[in-house]
């Protein structure tokens, strides 16, 4: 009898630490999730961020997704016509090294641009999706070479004003929650073609922007000439309606009207800046 009562005791001893040890672990585990910051970048994360979040509308181009942005090439004009990506706080990583692996993008099925195609024409391979931008880690940093991320720019422009704009964006990260950005060329009304491909050589590029801060959403465009320029880049700002005219694109439809509105109609550099 004694030895039954001590079998007893024993198993609902053990059966209770058990059951305190895993709900404790479980408990843990979804305290650190709750607890992940909002503004943390992550491989993780990169489908629901990235490849299905307020993409423009959709056109009869391919839509290509790599781990850190995605983009809609158009065939006629050997290049993206938009390029999204979303910034957070420790998306830049300057420990990743720029290695300048250019080349095509095997994801486009009809082929993308080459090499030869910009050889000895006299434009820069123009990134359209930062490199410093891609670089969380050194795969990210890769795939921002692919040529379906490159368009012709002027070098005085490439190296000059469109860098300067690239670095402006990130500086705002310092001060915002994240950043959404969808950049590219206008490619209507074109300067000529470049290479046995005939890439487009755009005109002009724009860069469409979401400032996320707490629960505040702010939107600014910026529209700029592929040519030298002098000008501070606050210049360039537009609102993001303008370049839905320039560029025929329908950038954050997923929103609700009201606010859609709101980000689209703003062309104000200082309104976009604010807490």
């Amino acid at each position: 009898m004694v030895k039954r009562i001590l079998l007893f005791l024993l198993i609902f001893l053990i059966s209770t630490i058990g059951y305190y040890f895993f709900s404790g672990t479980e408990t843990a585990n979804n305290s650190s999730l709750e607890q992940e910051p909002k503004s943390r970048d992550s491989i993780v994360h990169v489908t629901p961020i990235y490849v299905n979040f307020l993409l423009p509308a959709s056109t009869k181009n391919q839509q290509v997704n790599h781990l850190k942005y995605s983009f809609s090439y158009s065939e006629k004009d050997e290049q993206a016509e938009w390029v999204a990506y979303k910034l957070f706080k420790n998306s830049v990583n300057n420990s990743i090294k720029r290695r300048n692996k250019f080349r095509e993008d095997v994801k486009v099925t009809t082929g993308s641009a080459t090499l030869n195609d910009y050889r000895n024409s006299g434009y820069d391979r123009g990134h359209l999706a930062p490199a410093k931008a891609m670089s969380f880690n050194d795969i990210t940093m890769s795939e921002s070479f692919f040529m379906s991320n490159m368009s012709p720019q002027k070098p005085s422009f490439n190296r000059g004003i469109w860098k300067k704009l690239e670095e402006k964006v990130r500086s705002w990260i310092l001060i915002s929650d994240s950043l959404y950005v969808v950049t590219g060329p206008a490619l209507e009304n074109p300067l000529g073609k470049i290479g046995e491909n005939q890439v487009t050589v755009p005109r002009y590029y724009y860069k469409s922007i979401i400032r996320f801060n707490e629960d505040k959403l702010f939107g600014i465009g910026f529209l700029l000439k592929n040519e030298k320029s002098n000008n501070d880049v606050v210049t360039f700002s537009v609102s993001i309606d303008s370049i839905e005219k320039v560029t025929g694109l329908d950038f954050f439809h997923q929103l609700d009207n009201t606010i859609q509105n709101q980000l689209e109609s703003n062309s104000n550099y200082q309104l976009f800046l604010q807490k």
